[in-house]
């Protein structure tokens, strides 16, 4: 690639970034104020309105959680449009029709409707009979959903939005076997995915746990990277799988999620009284809920950042070291950055609120660092 044409290519990664990081501070805004409108005037509105029509406590929950869900989704839905589908065709990084991303958002609706209605009830269940604990109850859910999730995404999620298929490429094949010995994953365990369908951004991830562990490689990776260059990823995702990196965030949210709910209870039971809320338990007081956890989700989020960089660096440090080819590492490096318009030198404070990855300039500068 020519100097000038790397300088366009840096010149409009910079701008495409920065849209994007825009867009999700936007989001955060407006998530913000309907949840202080909610706090303050609209949840006991809306529990009145729709107690009108049931006082079935599990229905009215699963109702409020409905019309809950549908004002926000409407509210964010144009920064969605632009961020999900506009902005991905002005910057020529998607090949999604319209009605395949109405489709998909619907999938994604109705998915995390329904898991956020069953999460909801299982909590107030527990703020109706133990209120003073209901917390440490909820957080023990919360792990067993997680482990769940992460082990049913792969099989049961994931098929929704894209066709998977195990690799049938030989050369490949074999190239991967090699590194995947004594590891704990086969080869059957390494997966093809369809990407292209949507995107023209490479991609690869680690995911699911015991029987559905998988390496998921894009096909927008697989048919444009060389051997060399599709091992170096592969080995970057089975750092992950060694160093166990899938339990030990499940470890993390664990903790965020027993502090949350922890101080959840906290400020119900100062609010309850501030917001007119009948008890603890009144599903009117679900916006509170929202709020404490995505405000600490939010300032927590650097920290996650920061440890999540440092496991990246762990395993680009382990492709390196399992492939011995610093050189396809770095051209990697350099055509994801190219492809997926990543921004190769972001802002500190961006890297460091924005960025669970390392910037493509510091996993080059660590690559070239070990090859020296």
């Amino acid at each position: 690639m020519s100097d000038n044409i790397k300088n366009q290519s840096i010149e409009l990664s910079k701008k495409y970034s920065l849209q994007k990081h825009i867009l999700a501070i936007n989001g955060i805004i407006v998530a913000l104020i309907y949840l202080v409108f909610m706090c303050l005037f609209g949840s006991n509105i809306l529990k009145h309105l729709i107690s009108l029509i049931t006082v079935n406590q599990y229905l009215l929950i699963a109702l409020y959680i409905l019309v809950f869900v549908i004002i926000i989704d409407i509210i964010t839905i144009p920064l969605s449009f632009y961020g999900g589908f506009v902005l991905e065709h002005i910057f020529k990084l998607s090949n999604q029709k319209f009605l395949g991303w109405v489709k998909d958002e619907i999938k994604k609706f109705l998915i995390s409707l329904a898991l956020l209605v069953l999460l909801v009830e299982i909590m107030y269940i527990f703020l109706r009979n133990f209120p003073n604990t209901w917390w440490i109850f909820v957080t023990i859910i919360w792990i067993f959903f997680s482990i769940i999730m992460a082990k049913l995404a792969p099989v049961l999620v994931f098929p929704l939005f894209y066709k998977s298929v195990p690799i049938e490429n030989e050369e490949i094949t074999e190239g991967l076997e090699s590194l995947a010995e004594g590891t704990g994953i086969n080869i059957q365990g390494v997966y093809k995915i369809n990407l292209s369908k949507n995107t023209k951004k490479a991609n690869a991830a680690l995911a699911g746990m015991g029987s559905t562990r998988r390496v998921l490689l894009g096909d927008t990776l697989l048919d444009s990277y060389s051997l060399a260059e599709i091992k170096s990823v592969f080995a970057h995702e089975l750092g992950h799988h060694v160093y166990r990196h899938i339990w030990k965030m499940l470890v993390i949210g664990t903790i965020t999620g027993g502090l949350g709910f922890a101080l959840c209870h906290y400020v119900l039971s100062k609010l309850i009284v501030v917001f007119g809320y009948q008890s603890i338990h009144d599903i009117a007081a679900f916006p509170v809920i929202c709020m404490v956890l995505g405000v600490l989700g939010f300032i927590l989020m650097p920290i996650q950042n920061a440890i999540s960089r440092r496991f990246e660096r762990a395993c680009d440090r382990y492709a390196i070291e399992k492939t011995n080819d610093p050189e396809a590492f770095i051209s990697t490096m350099d055509k994801l950055a190219e492809q997926n318009l990543a921004d190769r030198t972001p802002n500190r404070l961006v890297e460091l609120l924005f960025y669970s990855h390392p910037p493509i300039s510091k996993r080059i500068e660590m690559a070239r660092n070990i090859s020296a």
